[in-house]
């Protein structure tokens, strides 16, 4: 089920669906991607868990990892190659294993990481402290070829491509600058395979293009139509305690030489922090774009907030949301709008603050949860949100 895709310029536009909770082995344990089929992959201390299906929220255990790069007790991350087919995993020292995502067949390469990720199928983007390589996850495990090709670079950070191949890769703790933590660099496509392929390195603080200056810029990605998401937190500035989001625009105005995105812009840079109550939540996130989901993590809880771009259906569309615990076990809801001109938008709608998608049919849609335990349980529809759709159901 395809659910809405973010404008480029509709940065502002995501809004918070529900959360879910991932297999966790403790705060900071856990480390998450998703399979190009939509499944989230989650990484706890050592054990795999994945999801069942696309979307279902919930998770079957795979295994523990295998080989002489664990136990892992602190993942550094979790990455999901392109084709799906394999996944690779930091040991948060001196490891990085590759595995099969159906069998956990693979091995570990020893080498240094903070953060990962696939330009292809095959090579892996390392960031390390103050370098960077490209790992040949084919190559010989006991000599494995990953050519170092940034150097000069501070405290490590995310590693994310844009779609046409250009690196990006930030400052996660100032050293000696000039560049500030927080800083995001790209680096073009051009110039970071002429490193790989024997030019010289490129030095991180010399050279690239700052595109803005956002908590640690750790955590990086793109969604499918090209804003960035950068995670973390200065504590040396208070930049803390958000998620940031960076607008298409404003990278792109950055490479045309307009200066790195405007902090003070909400339509270049938003935050976003789902957890209100709590000052002190360290967010990641990662963009599923089978669904069209931006999952935002607190690892300190590994609730993984769900938000989407809304889909255009307003309060004033809903006529009636209603909600029913059968004797199974099983609870139905549904939204009757007020004409079928949202004929095939994805709505949401929490079961316990858990959001799942339901498309529009004519005028109505529809969510069933199988097997819900007895007691009182809370369903509301939360996009449109704020539209006081929540209905209290009693399951025998």
């Amino acid at each position: 089920m395809i659910g809405a895709k973010a404008l480029a310029s509709d940065i502002g536009g995501y809004g918070l669906r529900g959360a879910v909770p991932l297999p966790s082995a403790g705060a900071f344990q856990d480390m998450f991607d998703v399979h190009p089929d939509g499944r989230v992959i989650v990484v706890a201390a050592n054990d795999v868990y994945i999801e069942t299906s696309p979307g279902s929220r919930h998770f079957e255990p795979r295994g523990a990892l295998p080989g002489e790069g664990g136990p892992v007790s602190y993942p550094a991350f979790v990455r999901v190659s392109p084709d799906g087919t394999r996944f690779a995993v930091g040991n948060s020292f001196d490891a990085v294993g590759v595995f099969d995502v159906q069998t956990l067949a693979g091995t570990w390469f020893f080498v240094g990481h903070y953060d990962a990720e696939w330009f292809d199928d095959v090579h892996l983007a390392i960031r390390d402290a103050g370098e960077m390589t490209l790992l040949d996850t084919t190559s010989d495990p006991k000599a494995p070829v990953n050519p170092r090709f940034m150097t000069g670079g501070p405290f490590s950070a995310g590693v994310a491509f844009d779609a046409a191949g250009n690196l990006y890769t930030g400052t996660g703790l100032k050293l000696n600058g000039p560049s500030e933590t927080g800083w995001v660099k790209g680096f073009t496509y051009a110039r970071w395979r002429e490193a790989v392929e024997g030019g010289s390195p490129i030095d991180y603080e010399a050279e690239g293009v700052q595109v803005c200056d956002v908590l640690s810029a750790a955590s990086l990605g793109f969604d499918t139509s090209g804003n960035l998401h950068t995670g973390g937190g200065d504590f040396a500035t208070g930049d803390v305690d958000a998620l940031g989001l960076v607008a298409a625009e404003a990278i792109e105005a950055a490479w045309r030489g307009e200066g790195p995105a405007d902090n003070d812009d909400p339509d270049e840079v938003r935050r976003v922090d789902p957890d209100g109550a709590n000052d002190s939540n360290w967010y990641d996130a990662t963009h599923n774009a089978a669904p069209g989901e931006l999952l935002v993590r607190d690892a300190w809880t590994s609730l993984a907030y769900v938000y989407t771009v809304g889909s255009g259906v307003t309060c004033d569309d809903v006529r009636v949301f209603r909600a029913r615990c059968g004797a199974s076990g099983r609870v139905r809801a549904r939204a009757r709008l007020s004409g079928e001109a949202q004929d095939g938008v994805v709505l949401y709608a929490t079961l316990d603050g858990v959001p799942h998608q339901g498309a529009v049919n004519g005028r109505k849609a529809r969510w069933t949860w199988q097997g819900v335990n007895s007691g009182e349980h809370a369903v509301a529809l939360t996009d449109p949100a704020e539209c006081g759709a929540a209905v209290t159901v009693t399951c025998p």
